[in-house]
């Protein structure tokens, strides 16, 4: 067998130094610019995920905020079945008071806007955006506005019984969703995504007490419900209450 010559010996039996060119351009990998492209790409298709997200879950909030204030408006429709009356608005403020969240004792203070006693009538303390409150001086952002009027607090109620505080309801553009004849007793409101009070609910009048409800808007998300007399007095009625 015929010896290898020393320059064939080197060529066959050393490994060959790697040369990122001897590379096909599928097998580099990723240039900078490329890499660049990508994470773009991603940041596209992420932010385009989370914007249908962040609507679901409000549309999913406000869907459960509206439940929760129709079983409020069952809720005081059953206490006036019960008691005769529409329970007084709780201005307890201390969170650790035995009377936090429970109706003030009659006479009903009508002084300021109250807030619904939502552990008189076994309801949640709060909206979809709200949390519960642990001191005194802790903002009260998601907790339900209530306002009653006095002689439905008062009671009892019967046929002929007339609301003196003239609660008055309108749309986004003014109309009216009450009239004389079928004027709001009880007001519950929650202040929304936004925390805040909009529209004719931001302000508070003793003599002309307007709100507002409607679909959420621009400047406006709040969300309202209201008890008429009409309705009450008729379920009173079938309760045998009148």
């Amino acid at each position: 067998m015929p010896a290898l010559s020393p320059a064939s010996a080197s060529h066959s039996g050393s490994a060959q130094p790697f040369r990122a060119s001897s590379l096909r351009p599928s097998e580099r990998g990723f240039t900078l610019a490329e890499l660049a492209l990508v994470l773009l790409i991603v940041g596209l298709l992420g932010g385009s995920l989370l914007m249908p997200l962040g609507s679901r879950i409000e549309a999913r909030d406000r869907q459960l905020t509206l439940e929760r204030l129709r079983d409020i408006q069952h809720a005081l429709t059953g206490f006036a079945i019960v008691h005769g009356r529409l329970p007084c608005a709780s201005t307890e403020v201390d969170p650790h008071s035995p009377h936090y969240g429970l109706e003030d004792s009659a006479p009903c203070s009508f002084a300021g806007e109250g807030r619904l006693p939502w552990r008189t009538l076994g309801m949640p303390a709060h909206d979809a955006w709200g949390s519960p409150r642990h001191r005194p001086q802790d903002g009260w952002a998601g907790h339900w506005h209530y306002r009653v009027d006095p002689n439905f607090a008062a009671g009892p109620i019967d046929a002929a019984t007339l609301p003196t505080a003239n609660l008055q309801i309108r749309t986004l553009d003014d109309s009216p969703l009450t009239t004389s004849t079928s004027q709001a007793v009880a007001i519950v409101y929650s202040t929304g995504p936004n925390r805040n009070a909009d529209g004719h609910n931001a302000t508070y009048s003793a003599s002309s007490p307007v709100y507002q409800a409607g679909e959420a808007g621009a400047g406006f998300d709040d969300l309202l419900t209201w008890i008429g007399r009409p309705l009450l007095v008729a379920r009173l009625a079938q309760a045998g209450r009148l």
